[in-house]
């Protein structure tokens, strides 16, 4: 769908990088057809081995369509609570119960993207994107892999090889991979955190334009909070298992760097994450 809304305005007269925004921003909002899944954690706990809790009676309600970014020190639970919510650990106590009655998609699956591509390197570019798709032909699949390979700005690169792809565009096959079965969540576990710094900041651009245009709930695991602020609705600190904080990101899209709301709430984040200070 972006991609299109994209083609819509190449050949238009130039005009204010702002005032160009906003028209594209207009056109995603009227071509977002396909809302998420929202999300409800009861009691929620994970042990491994019998030992301390890892996640430990977590309550928590995610909305559908909402971009939510997890921060916290290392071993503090973020991936395992990413995990439970996909499915891949089976929780040791509580439930995960995911909310997609009433949209037009019930059925929408949830996709992670992990800080690795994990691309296959005896496939194509194409081929990669299109692993474990299902339903339909062979020509159909490609057809949709195609696609998704547009989205991130990497059409041309469909026949070539994984090796002889930057660190930067082989992330955005894994994106795509991710995208070409349209979930109705994208959980992502630090994809971004092996890139340098300008490529960093041009895949949370897109992360953003993607998610907005597709309606997907979107859950970032981040050491970044800086990134958290840029690109989340809310963002949860977990401690030991459990929500420490839980804030709203009240500035409105398009983001500026160096805003001073965003600037402030980055401060008050890693104040509590440095010494407990909320």
């Amino acid at each position: 769908m972006f991609a299109s809304t994209l083609r819509r305005f190449e050949g238009a007269p130039a005009a204010p990088a702002r005032l160009r925004r906003e028209a594209i921003d207009r056109e995603i909002a009227r071509d977002r057809a396909a809302p998420g899944l929202g999300l409800t954690l009861r009691g929620l706990s994970k042990s491994f081995d019998g030992g301390k809790p890892v996640i430990d009676g977590l309550d928590l309600h995610i909305p559908a369509g909402q971009f939510v970014a997890v921060v916290g020190r290392s071993g503090c639970g973020k991936s395992t609570l990413l995990r439970l919510i996909l499915g891949l650990e089976a929780p040791s106590a509580g439930r995960v119960a995911v909310e997609g009655e009433g949209t037009p998609r019930p059925d929408a699956p949830r996709r992670i993207m992990f800080q690795e591509p994990r691309l296959l390197p005896w496939a194509s570019v194409l081929d990669n994107v299109a692993v474990g798709l299902r339903g339909g032909t062979a020509a159909e699949r490609r057809a949709r892999a195609a696609s998704a390979l547009t989205e991130v700005g990497l059409a041309e690169k469909a026949e070539q090889w994984p090796a002889t792809l930057s660190g930067g565009q082989r992330q955005r096959v894994a994106l795509a991979r991710a995208l070409v079965s349209r979930p109705g969540m994208l959980a992502l576990d630090e994809p971004l955190g092996a890139l340098d710094a300008l490529t960093r900041i041009d895949m949370q651009a897109m992360i953003e334009r993607i998610w907005r245009a597709q309606g997907f709930t979107a859950l970032l695991v981040t050491h970044d909070v800086a990134e958290a602020v840029a690109l989340a609705d809310r963002i949860l600190v977990v401690e030991s298992g459990r929500i420490a904080l839980d804030v709203a990101v009240p500035v409105p899209r398009p983001r500026r760097r160096g805003d001073p709301e965003l600037a402030a709430l980055e401060g008050r984040i890693l104040d509590h994450l440095l010494d407990g200070r909320g």
